[in-house]
């Protein structure tokens, strides 16, 4: 597929995203002014996306193709200004100090999330992964299709997963993962952690909440971590990014029992 059909895609792709964000507040309770605020900066990372040309070169690594200069200068100015407008007060206050800070120190931000295993979830952080994953995304997909790996790391970049989804196949399910920073997904094994690779499914608890049904909880009793998983057979309608993020009275349970996320996820949770 062309790079320009690819933007195009990725366009429709982050409007759906953008466009469930707006449906569930209605209905999200505490979780309402988390989702107001995601609604915009998946608006923000949708219309960065159609900027983000760059052709892959499938010979070469994905972190080190990404143009961390172009994110800098042509993407993270306009997320500053976003995040002061309508985001939280902290977050808004992280935002109006990074404007300020020297060039060379928010290049190096950006430098240090690109870096593999270099992204752990913090309020500074959160300003490069919102403005790495169109730039990531919008190489990734050059790659097309719907990867098998036998690992619980992203095939593309390496990267956490964020999150899985549950699809109907046959008579049973298929789980697939989604990557915490370039957003590939990629079908990985049902029983097992992603994490630490426990197989032993006495040890894997899954729970879900009675007013909730179709977003999960995969917890590790092994490693003590966890993912939410998002089952579009209980739910077609579900846009497995959101929904996650929806979720998120179901991170407080986990954490309140002792379970570690693999990775936080843009908002926080």
């Amino acid at each position: 597929m062309a790079p320009s059909a690819n933007i195009a895609n990725l366009s429709q792709t982050w409007e759906q995203r953008a466009n469930r964000c707006a449906w569930l507040v209605e209905d999200a309770g505490a979780s309402r002014d988390v989702l107001r605020f995601y609604e915009h900066v998946l608006r923000f990372q949708g219309d960065a996306s159609r900027h983000c040309v760059q052709v892959l070169a499938p010979e070469s690594g994905l972190r080190e193709q990404i143009d961390v200069e172009f994110v800098a200068q042509a993407l993270l100015p306009d997320l500053l200004k976003l995040v002061e407008a309508k985001g939280p007060a902290a977050l808004a206050k992280e935002a109006r100090e990074l404007r300020a800070a020297p060039t060379e120190a928010i290049r190096e931000l950006l430098i240090l999330a690109v870096a593999p295993g270099g992204m752990e979830f913090d309020r500074t952080t959160f300003f490069a992964r919102a403005c790495l994953q169109p730039a990531a995304e919008a190489l990734q997909v050059q790659l097309g299709g719907l990867p098998h790996a036998a690992k619980g790391t992203c095939p593309a970049c390496g990267g956490l997963p964020q999150l899985a989804v549950l699809r109907s196949v046959g008579e049973g399910a298929e789980r697939s993962l989604i990557c915490s920073f370039c957003l590939r997904e990629w079908v990985y094994r049902r029983v097992i952690c992603p994490f630490c690779e426990e197989m032993d499914k006495e040890k894997l608890p899954r729970y879900k909440a009675e007013d909730f049904t179709y977003v999960g909880v995969e917890g590790c009793d092994t490693c003590r971590h966890y993912l939410k998983a998002v089952d579009l057979s209980l739910d077609g309608r579900a846009v497995p990014l959101v929904d996650e993020v929806a979720g998120a009275a179901l991170d407080v349970w986990a954490g309140e029992h002792g379970y570690a996320k693999v990775v936080p996820n843009l908002m926080g949770f």
